[in-house]
């Protein structure tokens, strides 16, 4: 008995002297420095809808988010929508992300686009380290550029026409201080391949108001260019501050920039009817803006993440362009691999990422 109890106490003593040792190893295991870890994934979201966004956060790994309020949440980091990519920065969103566009691929013909395999994207996703991060002053959040596709218009294939786009509308700033608007072309009147004559929906904001009930003016373009200040109608003199939006039959609509009007493009989730406000946009441009950045929306941009109809089979071709996103003080190498998901259903982004610093 002695002798076993002898024993017991030397163990429990050998065992106190251990403890320590295991439970600084154990800590070493469970709680890594996060600066020696270097987040990396691959997620696939579902963005195949045609008018809300899919949320990403980089963060711990990446995960999806569900913001209630995406224009005020800061939790996610990148946005999809189709082949649409949004930071959460800038125009965009209340954060303070931003990103660089590598290019990697920028210079490759529409061919060799077609030729890259998920090996090459490989290669090209491994080769950019840490050395490639650029100066803080490269990066660029998401700002007002001009409206690359025309949104107000499509062609329609039942009728063999152009037509109108009522889903693409703006707020407005008007000229001279005016007041506010939103505006969308709801019709558009064709001879042949020319326009002439389109149908203007608006609705105004005196300054400190609200949005009026909508109006709706009838805009002749047979004879050129006509030029509408949403205030008072057709304004016959184009160097004067009467109007804000100027149409013509070359499918262009121009902002009288030179007055102090511009333009931001509502999100198609806004209900255009049930706004309460024109006066709140984050900025307005002297154009008909589209929110763009780092990301290109075209997709036959060889800059951009994807190029459609190549092989005219309405599919969309992975450029395997890396680009270089910052989220404060991290920045993170991004590639967007794919389109489609397991079954071929197209909206489907895969998204590869790793964290760089």
């Amino acid at each position: 008995m002695t002798a076993h109890t002898y024993h017991s106490r030397c163990g429990l003593a050998a065992l106190a002297v251990l403890l320590p040792l295991f439970a600084a190893c154990e800590s070493e295991v469970a709680a890594p420095d996060r600066d020696q870890v270097f987040e990396e994934g691959t997620i696939t979201l579902d963005a195949s809808s045609h008018t809300g966004f899919a949320y990403l956060s980089l963060a711990d790994g990446g995960s999806r988010q569900s913001p209630a309020d995406p224009g005020g949440s800061t939790a996610w980091h990148m946005a999809f929508r189709r082949f649409s990519v949004r930071l959460n920065g800038g125009v965009a969103g209340p954060g303070s992300v931003s990103a660089v566009n590598l290019g990697n691929n920028s210079t490759m013909t529409a061919d060799a686009i077609t030729a890259l395999t998920p090996v090459d994207g490989e290669a090209a996703f491994t080769a950019v380290t840490e050395a490639d991060i650029p100066g803080t002053g490269s990066f660029t959040a998401d700002a007002l550029v001009p409206d690359p596709g025309a949104s107000w218009f499509r062609f329609d294939r039942q009728s063999g026409s152009i037509v109108a786009n009522p889903g693409a509308a703006w707020k407005v700033r008007e000229g001279s201080g005016r007041g506010y608007a939103v505006f969308r072309i709801v019709a558009i009147t064709m001879q042949g391949q020319r326009p002439v004559g389109v149908t203007v929906q608006s609705r105004r904001q005196d300054p400190g108001g609200s949005l009026a009930p909508s109006e709706t003016l009838d805009v002749d373009l047979s004879r050129g260019p006509a030029y509408v200040g949403l205030s008072g109608g057709i304004v016959m003199d184009p160097a004067s501050c009467d109007w804000d939006i100027g149409m013509s039959p070359e499918f262009t609509i121009q902002v009288n920039e030179a007055c102090g009007a511009g333009t931001f493009p509502l999100d198609l989730l806004d209900d255009f009817m049930a706004l309460g406000r024109a006066d709140d946009a984050p900025d307005y441009a002297g154009f008909l803006s589209s929110i763009g950045g780092a990301f290109p929306a075209a997709v036959g941009d060889a800059r951009g993440t994807f190029w459609y109809n190549i092989r005219e089979n309405n599919r969309m071709w992975p450029t395997y362009n890396v680009f270089l996103v910052r989220v404060a003080d991290e920045v993170y190498k991004v590639q967007i691999t794919d389109y489609y998901d397991a079954t071929g259903t197209s909206g489907f982004p895969t998204v590869r990422f790793q964290r760089l610093r």
